[in-house]
């Protein structure tokens, strides 16, 4: 009986362990960039911006360690990724916060991940306020043919968290699917108990 016992109680800690695993670092955040369907001319936006853990960023882009986001329109599609395209590439000026749900580009801050960063430019860029001789505009553009830009309209961004743009937040958990892991402990440690309950009686 101790033997059975102690089998469930290290099955137990091997489905912990297990849930464990498919949690992701806490140190790393990966974001879904916003779809900011108003402004983006009939394109859809989809992908990820991934930095290097929570924080607020000055003039920096090195904890901004991966992106890859796609442009679809009808049968067309372009993609913006680190890994992938001209010299790819990321610049901003202004703050930068990483929350833990939310990717925020403060007033005053430029943002831009290139795709291409040789002539003509492939690339995306998030402007909130005017910087230098830039306007307050969101835009994608390839091979330096803008596919949208927001500037002049109103708003020329959204959704926005107070002053700050939500460029990228952390998708929602969907509760009917959100908790697999806790499910899948939950399930076996039902079927442990089931298991150590017929032992007893068999005993």
């Amino acid at each position: 009986m101790r033997r059975q016992v102690r089998s469930w109680a290290i099955a137990a800690l091997a489905v912990f362990a297990l849930a464990g695993a498919a949690t992701p670092s806490l140190a790393e955040i990966i974001y879904n960039v916003t779809n900011y369907a108003d402004g983006q001319s009939g394109w859809k936006v989809a992908g990820t911006i991934t930095v290097s853990g929570v924080g607020t960023y000055e003039n920096d882009v090195s904890e901004i360690t991966a992106w890859n986001i796609t442009a679809k329109k009808g049968l067309t599609n372009w993609l913006f990724a680190n890994d992938a395209g001209d010299s790819p590439s990321a610049e901003a000026f202004g703050t930068i916060e990483a929350t833990p749900s939310e990717l925020l580009l403060h007033t005053g801050v430029f943002f831009r991940l290139f795709s291409k960063s040789t002539s003509p430019f492939s690339f995306l860029l998030w402007g909130n306020g005017a910087f230098g001789g830039y306007l307050t505009q969101y835009t994608g553009a390839i091979e330096g043919v803008a596919l949208w830009d927001t500037a002049g309209l109103s708003p020329v961004f959204s959704p926005v968290d107070g002053s700050a743009w939500v460029v990228a937040a952390v998708p929602e958990i969907d509760p009917a699917t959100g908790g697999s892991a806790l499910s899948l402990v939950a399930g076996v440690l039902a079927m442990i108990e089931q298991r150590r309950r017929r032992a007893t009686l068999v005993a």
